[in-house]
């Protein structure tokens, strides 16, 4: 008979906490911390005279390091970027998969890997963190990209279900956003295409192409463009909408009037709602470079490795989504107005009729009557 998979519950985190171990190094640190930050409100109201000038300033405060490995269940967001209940439903789910005789047990395979993707520390740092042998961080890092890329691509994907978020006001019938961004590859700039629904979900990612190449000439070489030109994503009426000046205008792919708009005009409409369907997709964006590991793409071996780290962060940034856990989901004021820094779209800003695309008049058509339904959704009653 089959054994149940393993479910982690709050005592058996506990005798995981056990197992790991906590960093006896960094306790003494804690407490020191403390006590040289500590002070006396009350002391300092009864003092209210000025510091003396020749007083030098008070030293910046040290930066909070990682409980690695966490010794309270409040740790796990800082520790691996999932709640403690998300780390069990992980290590629940993933227990047979990443069960290997050669490696330390499931549980501690899985926060040694996401430990990995959470902070970026080196894999001989983490080995001694977390007391293992040095081989085990990097085999428990593969372990969980290979598990999650080879047996959970469902995670990454357009819903079925029309009714579960994939149509998204303000614009109708519209399935997402498109932006292709940029990270510091082992082997220089790798670009990623990304589309995200409007809960900042990763719809569809296509990693691995050049940095150099524009917004344009990834979105021709990737499988999206092929899937939706065959008419097998997007259903008749159903559109993307794309993030920066380097897409065109297609019958599926909307962008923004181009050139000064009327203030109040239809297209100044179409321009703002334009904006607000775009900021879901940066969010996302923005959320994958919070990973540690992400920020330090170019120390991975391979740019392979760099690619398959990049979908298995999109992978449980969707899970941490599904899970209502948003440990690792980045503040949307962040993103609102602000452009993508590094990841920031490549293109010659000319949009539709550029690297070969002519405009479509279906496309033109549907954009005017998109803005004229902004117009009157806009109107008085």
């Amino acid at each position: 008979m089959t054994p149940p998979p393993l479910l982690l519950t709050a005592h058996s985190a506990a005798a995981l906490l056990l197992l790991l171990g906590p960093d006896p190094a960094r306790a003494p640190k804690r407490r020191r911390r403390g006590e040289a930050g500590g002070s006396d409100p009350d002391a300092e109201a009864s003092n209210p005279a000025p510091a003396p000038p020749e007083q030098e300033p008070p030293p910046p405060p040290a930066p909070v390091a990682l409980p690695l490995p966490p010794t309270s269940l409040d740790h796990y967001p800082l520790a691996f970027r999932v709640s403690a209940p998300t780390f069990n439903f992980l290590s629940g789910l993933l227990d047979p998969l990443l069960s290997d005789p050669s490696l330390p047990p499931s549980p501690v395979l899985l926060a040694l890997a996401l430990a990995r993707l959470a902070s970026g520390l080196p894999y001989p740092a983490l080995a001694a963190r977390f007391g293992v042998p040095p081989s085990a961080p990097r085999a428990a890092s593969r372990r969980l990209r290979r598990v999650l890329l080879a047996n959970f691509r469902f995670w990454l994907a357009f819903p079925s279900d029309p009714s579960s978020g994939a149509y998204s006001a303000p614009l109708p019938s519209c399935r997402g956003a498109l932006c292709c961004a940029r990270f510091d590859g082992p082997g220089g700039p790798l670009a990623a295409q990304l589309v995200a629904g409007a809960s900042s979900r990763v719809l569809s990612l296509a990693a691995g192409f050049r940095g150099d190449r524009t917004d344009i000439e990834v979105l021709r070489l990737s499988s999206l463009y092929q899937e939706v030109e065959q008419g097998r994503v997007l259903e008749p009426g159903q559109y993307l909408v794309g993030d920066g000046g380097g897409y065109p205008l297609l019958p599926w792919l909307m962008v923004p009037f181009r050139g000064p708009v009327v203030p109040g005009s239809p297209e100044a409409a179409f321009n703002s709602a334009h904006r607000a369907m775009c900021r879901p997709v940066r969010r996302a964006v923005q959320s994958l470079m919070g990973w540690g590991a992400i920020s330090r793409l170019h120390e991975e071996e391979s740019p392979r490795a760099a690619v398959a780290c990049i979908g298995t962060c999109a992978m449980l940034h969707n899970v941490l989504l599904t899970r209502e856990d948003y440990s690792a989901l980045a503040p949307d004021e962040a993103e609102a107005d602000s452009d993508l820094g590094e990841v920031q779209s490549q293109g010659d800003g000319t949009g539709a009729g550029s690297e070969g695309f002519e405009v479509d008049t279906r496309a033109s058509v549907l954009r005017s009557a998109l803005a004229a339904t902004m117009r009157d959704l806009r109107a008085p009653d």
